[in-house]
C-alpha cells in the first residue's frame, strides 16, 4: 500500500467490525502490482478498530468519528478527506468485509485509463461462504413494479457466464470512480442515510450525466455480506427503506414505470406485507412503510433533482 504519490485511494467504512477490516486491510496490502492508499472510517466503533489498524497497519490513514454518520454521508466525508490529504485521480469505494484476489485494484483502474468516457467500474464478486457462487456478476437489476433491486447473477454458481466487460448500474461495494467525477456529481446523495441505495442512485446519475459505469469481471473479490444497518424488519428500517424507495422511483423510474408500481405493484405488496408482518404481530414495520412514505410527500426536498450532499444531514 503506497504512502507517496498514489493516484487511487482506497475509501473503506468500518463499525465494530475490527477482524473483518483487519482481514480486509491484509488482502488490499497484498496488492503490490498498483500504487494507493487506504483510509479507514471509522463510524464510531468501540472495539479498538482504530487502534488495531495502527498497529498492524501503520500506513493506512484512519478517522475516527464519534458519530456514526450513516453510508452515504460517511462515504462522501471519507471521501472528502482522502481527496485533500491524497489528491488521487480515482476513487475506490470497498466494504470492509471484503477480500480480494490479487491484481484486483489494477484490473479495475485499467478501464479508467483507457477511455475517458468511463466514469465508473465495478468488481464481480463472490461469496467468501461459498466460493463458487456469484454475490454479484455485472451490477444490479432493478424491478420498479416489485419493488426489486438485486446483483445480476445472485447465488448463481460461477462457471464464466458473466465474465464479460459490460455496462451496468454499479453497487458501491467494490466500486471505482473518477475524482473528478465525483466532485462533479457532489458525491452520494445524504438523502439515503443512513443506508441505501445511494450506490444506485450514484451510478445512474453518473450515467444520466454522460458516463459509462462498467462491470470488470477482472476484478474479483470474496464477499462475506455482513451488515451494520438494518437487522430485522422494524419500524425504523421499514421507515428508511420505503422512504428511500419511493424517492429512487420518483428520481429514475420512466412515467409508466411508477404507474405500474402504484396500480399493481404497491398493492399487491402492501396485501402481502400485512399478511407477513401481521402474522408476527409486527405492525410497527406496517406503520415504518406508511411513515416513510408521508415522509417524503412532505419533504421539501421530495421533488428535487438531488437531496443533501457532502456529508450534510437530511
Amino acid at each position: 500500500m503506497a504512502r507517496n504519490g498514489p493516484g487511487i485511494a482506497v475509501i473503506m467504512l468500518t463499525l465494530n467490525q475490527r477482524d473483518m477490516t483487519l482481514q480486509c486491510l491484509a488482502s488490499l496490502q497484498a496488492q503490490t502490482d498498483v500504487q494507493f492508499q487506504v483510509l479507514v472510517w471509522d463510524n464510531g466503533s468501540r472495539d479498538g478498530t482504530v487502534e488495531a489498524i495502527g498497529e498492524r497497519f501503520p500506513n493506512v490513514l484512519t478517522h475516527y468519528s464519534p458519530t456514526n454518520l450513516g453510508v452515504a454521508a460517511g462515504r462522501n466525508a471519507a471521501a472528502n478527506r482522502a481527496i485533500e490529504t491524497i489528491q488521487p485521480a480515482y476513487l475506490l469505494f470497498l466494504d470492509n468485509d471484503m477480500v480480494l484476489e490479487p491484481g484486483f485494484v489494477s484490473s479495475l483502474v485499467k478501464p479508467l485509463e483507457g477511455n475517458w468516457q468511463v466514469g465508473q467500474v465495478q468488481a464481480k464478486l463472490r461469496f467468501m461462504h461459498d466460493p463458487s457462487r456469484l454475490n454479484d456478476g455485472g451490477g444490479a437489476r432493478i424491478n420498479y413494479l416489485l419493488w426489486q433491486s438485486s446483483p445480476v447473477g445472485y447465488k448463481e454458481i460461477d462457471r464464466g457466464q458473466h465474465d464479460q466487460v459490460k455496462r451496468c448500474i454499479a453497487c458501491g461495494g467494490a466500486m471505482m470512480v473518477r475524482t473528478a467525477i465525483f466532485q462533479q456529481l457532489h458525491g452520494f446523495d445524504t438523502t439515503f442515510n443512513p443506508f441505501g441505495p445511494e450506490d444506485l442512485d450514484f451510478s445512474l446519475r453518473l450515467q444520466q450525466a454522460g458516463y459509462l459505469a462498467l462491470y470488470v469481471p477482472d476484478a474479483v473479490a470474496y464477499h462475506v455480506v455482513s451488515h451494520t444497518y438494518g437487522r430485522g424488519y422494524n419500524q425504523a428500517y421499514a421507515r428508511h427503506k420505503s422512504r428511500h424507495w419511493f424517492l429512487f422511483m420518483r428520481r429514475h423510474a420512466s412515467p409508466l414505470q411508477q404507474a405500474g408500481f402504484f396500480l399493481l405493484g404497491m398493492p399487491y405488496l402492501a396485501v402481502r406485507t400485512l399478511i407477513r408482518e401481521g402474522r408476527k404481530g409486527n405492525m410497527a414495520a406496517i406503520q415504518g412503510l406508511v411513515q416513510g412514505l408521508l415522509d417524503l410527500l412532505n419533504s421539501p426536498h421530495s421533488t428535487a433533482k438531488h437531496g443533501h450532499r457532502n456529508g450534510e444531514h437530511p
